[in-house]
């Protein structure tokens, strides 16, 4: 019983970890942080972030991280609680400011490594996430996801049948898929 429940949740986080991926990462934090990186302002300011001190660089980085994760936390609150569109809202709000966060991360990161304890952080943080994504569960789960994906893509996009017919037939697939 015990592994059974301990099997659940470790697919369920693989499956909230996929959909990250596919849905935030790959949709809008991705294309933010190209956009960012693309802009001449980024270019401009790249070399002056980078001849700050690294404590700077590191209360420069920190500081927005921890309250965009808290945002996250607290946007999650409030979806759980029932209040689907406000918490929605939140969440996307996080997501612009986390991709310039990740920007300056990836502008900052060897000086941000130099720190010790933030590179034994993020070597376990890169091994987990590493660990993850080669577990049988994550590549089972992926694969599905891939598929229902491409199913949903194809009744949305390549289907010529009305806004109703469509969800209709959308709501089928995704009940015979997970039988509800």
């Amino acid at each position: 019983m015990y592994k059974k429940i301990l099997n659940f949740c470790l697919i369920f986080l693989v499956f909230i970890y996929i959909i990250f991926e596919e849905l935030i990462w790959e949709k809008f934090a991705k294309p933010i942080i190209l956009f960012i990186s693309e802009l001449q302002i980024s270019k401009n300011l790249t070399p002056k972030i980078l001849s700050l001190n690294p404590y700077i660089i590191l209360l420069i980085f920190i500081i927005p991280f921890i309250l965009v994760e808290l945002l996250g936390v607290y946007a999650g609150i409030i979806f759980i609680s029932g209040h689907v569109i406000f918490g929605t809202f939140l969440y996307l709000l996080k997501i612009p400011i986390a991709a310039l966060i990740f920007w300056f991360f990836n502008v900052t990161k060897e000086k941000l490594l130099e720190f010790t304890w933030f590179s034994f952080i993020y070597e376990k943080l890169i091994f987990l996430i590493n660990k993850i994504k080669m577990s049988k569960a994550y590549l089972l789960i992926k694969e599905k996801t891939m598929i229902l994906k491409k199913e949903l893509k194809e009744e949305i996009f390549i289907s010529k049948n009305r806004l109703k017919e469509k969800i209709v037939r959308i709501y089928r697939l995704l009940k015979n898929k997970f039988k509800l």
